[in-house]
């Protein structure tokens, strides 16, 4: 899965290579597709942040399950 990151980096990727293209079309589609690669970023972590916390925790769950001595 692709991350947050990812995406940022790809954006940044389309920045470097708009600003070193030399036709003002390029520029555009360039500057578009960083934008895109960063509205996507942005709503993969929205996303991420709207996940409920895991309730599983399988460390609890072995050490609840171990009968207690007394």
């Amino acid at each position: 899965m692709t991350t947050a990151t990812e995406y940022r980096q790809y954006a940044e990727e389309c920045l470097v290579a708009m600003r070193a293209a030399m036709i003002p079309e390029v520029r555009a589609v360039l500057f578009i597709a960083a934008q895109r690669w960063t509205t996507l970023a942005d709503r993969l972590e929205e996303e991420e942040e709207a996940l409920p916390a895991p309730s599983y925790d399988p460390r609890r769950r072995v050490a609840a399950s171990t009968p207690a001595r007394n």
